[in-house]
């Protein structure tokens, strides 16, 4: 069963599909994070080394300089992806311009005032 997010099952479905086939309940709950995963956005180096301490926190432990290094490098890695993704679509916009026959296109305030 794949997720149709212009007809979401409501709570009871889901709970009877369930209860009938925990299976089918899965795949669709699989689906369902496959197409939410498209509008999230990768944590930053900022955040993964907040959320790696509060996890160890919870764990009663204190976090090592290995571990908040590695929870580092994850975030940098997120972010520089989150970035050559703002540039892929930023070239895509401009050959949608270039295509309609715009060449000259401003992107700095500085060209506003030629």
């Amino acid at each position: 069963m794949k997720y149709d997010p212009n007809n979401e099952l409501t709570d009871e479905q889901l709970e009877k599909l369930g209860e009938e086939n925990f299976d089918l309940m899965l795949e669709y709950l699989d689906s369902q994070a496959e197409y939410l995963k498209q509008f999230s956005k990768p944590l930053s180096s900022h955040h993964t080394k907040r959320y790696a301490s509060m996890n160890a926190a919870n764990q009663g432990k204190q976090l090592s300089d290995e571990e908040l290094k590695q929870a580092e490098n994850i975030g940098k890695k997120n972010e520089k992806s989150a970035i050559q993704k703002i540039k892929e679509k930023e070239e895509q916009k401009r050959q949608v311009l270039r295509d309609t026959g715009i060449d000259k296109i401003k992107t700095d305030r500085t060209q506003w005032f030629d």
